[in-house]
């Protein structure tokens, strides 16, 4: 029974680890998403020649990110393949 609660205990400490790892990253990562999202709305509204505001820049700049974090995905998939 000493063994079940130990090792209970070891896995919730290990859960919560994870847990406020995953809390500290996805700030990081909203606070990243405001500026790498508004350096590519940027430069789409550059490239449509519209103003940063209008609508389809938000849309294709969404996309293109999309597309990206997509590429990423299957890129480091087959890189850490087994």
């Amino acid at each position: 029974m000493f063994k079940r609660k130990r090792s209970f205990r070891l896995e919730v400490r290990r859960q919560m680890r994870l847990a406020i790892a995953s809390a500290i990253g996805f700030t990081i990562a909203y606070g990243w998403k405001e500026a790498i999202f508004d350096g590519m709305e940027r430069q789409v509204a550059r490239l449509l020649e519209v103003a940063p505001d209008h609508f389809l820049t938000h849309t294709y700049t969404a996309t293109i990110l999309t597309l990206i974090g997509v590429l990423l995905i299957f890129v480091t998939a087959r890189v850490l393949r087994d």
